[in-house]
């Protein structure tokens, strides 16, 4: 039950059913989920060493709104761990992978073309995964869950996307695709490093214009 009640915690923060600043009031929540407190408790003490609910002693739990530099800095975990799952991923993509991948281009192609920009954020979630998990490095996996990627999407207007054409996501994709296909390790983790920067500086530049008075210290890797 408890384990249930995490999951169903954090995937709510990650789909912002749960919103950034939210106050935790248990009685409402347990009756909402159909748990007793008790389990509530503990997935929130749980989630709180993750750094995605905040308790105030004798105040209350509050989603953790995560700051613009708090987003950068889980920009640049991209940036340190995507390429290098890119390069262990290319050693041994299979077949299996590549289609997975393929078709989660194809999603991103629909998604766009249905204005879905919260589903086209699931999507490229997805892709992502997918070839971290395909790295077959297990460690590296555990850091790239635990780092809070998915919260990005739902912080940030991605109101860009809506200007380009439906396969421009997808081509950026298919590129790493490719690589992983032609088992091209090199290419795969340079690839890899290029998107995400360049992800980073679109989100970056969004950040600073939603927030003209915070400037952020936090350093990007050069590609």
């Amino acid at each position: 039950m408890t384990d249930r009640t995490y999951y169903w915690l954090k995937e709510s923060i990650y789909r912002g059913r749960l919103r950034p600043g939210q106050r935790i009031v248990e009685r409402e929540l347990a009756r909402r989920m159909g748990v007793s407190r008790i389990p509530l408790r503990e997935s929130l003490r749980r989630l709180e060493t993750e750094g995605l609910v905040r308790s105030i002693p004798n105040t209350a739990t509050f989603i953790e709104d995560f700051s613009p530099e708090d987003i950068l800095e889980i920009y640049s975990m991209r940036q340190l761990l995507e390429p290098e799952a890119s390069g262990l991923a290319a050693q041994r993509a299979d077949a299996d992978l590549i289609d997975r991948l393929k078709r989660l281009c194809d999603q991103m192609i629909r998604d766009t073309q249905s204005g879905n920009i919260a589903q086209l954020d699931r999507t490229d979630y997805q892709f992502h995964h997918s070839i971290v998990a395909g790295s077959g490095h297990k460690r590296l996996l555990r850091a790239y869950e635990s780092a809070h990627i998915r919260i990005v999407g739902p912080r940030v207007e991605f109101a860009h996307l809506q200007s380009q054409p439906a396969d421009t996501t997808a081509r950026e994709h298919l590129s790493i695709v490719q690589c992983l296909e032609n088992r091209d390790a090199q290419s795969a983790r340079r690839i890899a490093l290029e998107h995400v920067h360049r992800s980073a500086g679109i989100v970056e530049k969004l950040l600073q214009e939603q927030n003209p008075s915070s400037s952020s210290s936090t350093p990007k890797e050069q590609s």
